[in-house]
């Protein structure tokens, strides 16, 4: 069913955008350039076989449009594609999904382009020049219409406006360009076969128009590619280590194999047509045949991306996939200091430039030319080496996984039970790489609790839990544990590391990166809400105290509420232990004060240290970064205005916001 689904959509594509192109060619190229008879002589000729060409397009589009509604219906209800037919499942889909509505549409677009083609059937009927650009207009409008069956539909909100804008600019770019490379190819044939001497002339002005119209093209179809790789791969891993992203590098690499092709053309090929010195004789006819060659071999590399871009349409996007990493190295760019990084910036600007040189160099002839910037890339590589290799850092192939389970409250708690049985006989109970199975060990276990756990990425330590480490450090725990209980354990082993770091910050706000604090589920005012919904509106102090309640700074708190919710701080306190009550009887309820869950007090243990006192109280960002800390020993508490003040500059500190696909970057 996937093959037929591809397949599919491929000849959909293909004949939509040849039939866009035929309209194209004849509006925007064949019919500016004649002003001869002789051109009129080639131009009704070529007006014939364009004409073929836009009926087997539009028929092409109408049979491979009923199969992709077919194969659709299969896949949507479960159903073989022989029951999906007969049972009418397929006129389900047609008219109560939403690419139901955008095939009727395109279905409409279809015999409007059909009646257009019925009625310019000769060169010579009257308004075909009208009938010329209507058609154009709605084979367009057919074409941008499959914008709507991509995932750029899918993508919400403002940014999915701009996603489904560049769609729609892509697939109307690939018409102009990759749909008039056919045209282009009859004409130039035709023009060949032709007695008439002046047929150069011919070609030059109706290759000058091609070429425009193509240069125009390619670069909206590259602007647009590049919008539509960030919001549907948007990181080096969903590239390099998804089945979507592969596809997507192997159409990039082909876009560039056709665009080199269209520069021979534009550089070498069409100067002997256009200068009528150089173009005379033989050399015009071979420059015209070399052209129509390429064109047809540009035309064979756009079905092979159209192949792949039917694939793609298929599977879901690179940022919605977990990428394997397929080297055994990468590159933490963040690691560099300031100037290396203009350093690497400069080389990377010299190293594009000269790669793009290079190929026009080739592409012109200029064979010594193309060796200099050549070698000038080669130099800039290796120049590039001394200052990026303190970058280079082992990887494994889940280092870019996303954890399957969030880190929260729930994960720590059952990752501490699985620490403790499976892990604390040689790290230890507190993690410190002292349990008794270390003793006389080779290689002592490490201390989880110091800051470097937390400078590898969750997906590495998925993979040492998972796989364990070699010469016999740690055994691998795939066997004993599954996915999801291995990343409890990770979670737990990052929280435990974050609260040792964040035990170090002390009362002024830090923009160095923050330990983050795991999210978790609280009641407050007889409603159950998360800490990471409360954080979308800004900083939160988390205030966290034995008992008994310290009646005092609670009421302090209390009575500055409105200050801090103007300042949008949010109050959150907690009682790790027997709940005492409220401060106060006589007083009103403390609202900030909330109640948690026996698992949510036993992970908030984690981020106090018994010299705390009674009371430990944290500054958190937006994205749960614990960024100033106080308690009620050395040091004491904040007043009032100094919690005002560094909530302030809490707020406008940088925090990790979510991608524009919606993921935590």
């Amino acid at each position: 069913m996937d093959w037929l689904l591809i397949g599919a959509r491929t000849c959909h594509f293909a004949a939509t955008i040849s039939l866009t192109g035929v309209f194209a060619w004849e509006c925007l190229v064949a019919g500016p350039a004649a002003h001869s008879d002789a051109s009129a002589a080639i131009s009704a000729a070529l007006h014939r076989r364009l004409g073929w060409l836009a009926w087997a397009s539009l028929a092409v589009a109408l049979v491979s449009g009923a199969a992709w509604l077919a194969a659709i219906a299969s896949q949507m209800s479960g159903r073989p594609l022989g029951a999906a037919v007969s049972e009418g499942i397929w006129a389900t889909v047609l008219t109560s999904t939403r690419f139901g509505t955008d095939w009727l549409i395109r279905a409409g677009f279809a015999l409007l382009v059909a009646c257009c083609l019925f009625a310019r059937r000769r060169q010579d009927a009257p308004g075909s020049a009208a009938l010329g650009w209507a058609g154009l207009a709605l084979a367009s409008l057919m074409l941008a219409s499959l914008a709507w069956a991509g995932h750029g539909a899918a993508t919400p909100g403002a940014p999915g406006d701009l996603h489904l804008a560049a769609d729609v600019l892509h697939l109307l770019a690939a018409g102009l360009w990759l749909g008039t490379l056919a045209p282009l190819s009859l004409f130039l044939a035709g023009a060949r076969r032709t007695d008439n001497p002046d047929w150069a002339a011919i070609a030059r002005a109706a290759t000058r128009r091609f070429s425009i119209m193509a240069m125009v093209s390619v670069g909206v179809l590259f602007a647009a590619g590049l919008v539509n790789t960030w919001f549907l791969a948007g990181s080096v891993p969903a590239l390099v280590g998804t089945d979507y992203g592969r596809l997507l590098l192997a159409k990039i690499a082909l876009f560039f194999g056709t665009l080199a092709i269209a520069a021979v053309n534009l550089m070498r090929l069409t100067p002997l047509l256009a200068d009528p010195m150089t173009g005379a004789g033989n050399a015009t006819g071979h420059a015209a045949g070399w052209l129509r060659r390429n064109a047809l071999i540009e035309a064979a590399l756009g079905l092979a991306v159209l192949a792949i871009v039917g694939a793609l349409g298929i599977l879901p996007p690179g940022l919605h996939s977990e990428p394997g990493w397929p080297f055994p190295f990468r590159l933490d760019l963040k690691s560099l200091t300031a100037g290396a990084t203009i350093v690497l910036a400069i080389l990377a600007l010299v190293s594009g430039g000269s790669a793009v040189a290079a190929v026009a160099a080739a592409a012109a002839g200029h064979y010594r030319r193309m060796g200099a910037f050549a070698a000038l890339l080669v130099l800039c590589l290796g120049a590039g080496w001394a200052p990026l290799r303190p970058a280079v850092e082992a990887a494994y192939p889940t280092s870019f996984y996303t954890p399957a389970e969030p880190y929260s409250a729930a994960s720590i708690a059952a990752g501490a039970d699985l620490y403790a049985e499976n892990c604390a006989l040689c790290h230890g109970a507190g993690g410190h790489g002292d349990g008794p199975a270390a003793i006389g060990r080779k290689i002592r276990p490490a201390d989880l609790t110091e800051p470097h756990v937390l400078a590898h990425s969750p997906g590495d330590l998925f993979w040492w839990v998972s796989q364990g480490l070699g010469d016999g450090a740690m055994p691998g725990f795939a066997e004993v544990m599954t996915p999801s209980r291995r990343w409890d354990v990770v979670n737990f082993v990052r929280a435990r590391a974050a609260g040792a770091l964040a035990r170090r910050i002390g009362p002024e706000i830090t923009t160095e990166a923050a330990p983050e604090f795991p999210d978790f589920t609280f009641a407050a005012a007889g409603a159950q809400t998360t800490l990471s919904q409360t954080l979308k509106g800004g900083p939160v102090l988390l205030v966290l105290f034995a008992p008994p309640a310290p009646v005092a700074r609670l009421l302090e708190l209390a009575a500055a509420r409105r200050e801090f919710t103007r300042a949008g701080l949010t109050l959150v306190a907690i009682e790790i232990g027997p709940r005492s009550g409220d401060p106060e009887p006589n007083k009103a309820p403390l609202s900030f004060v909330v109640e948690v869950s026996p698992g949510v007090q036993s992970m908030l243990t984690l981020f106090r240290a018994p010299e705390d006192g009674r009371e430990t109280e944290l500054m958190l960002d937006r994205s749960g970064g614990v960024r100033a800390r106080w308690t009620d020993g050395p040091g004491g508490l904040p007043d009032v205005a100094t919690l005002l003040a560094d909530a302030a500059l809490v707020a406008r500190l940088a925090t990790a916001a979510p991608s524009h696909a919606g993921h935590a970057q």
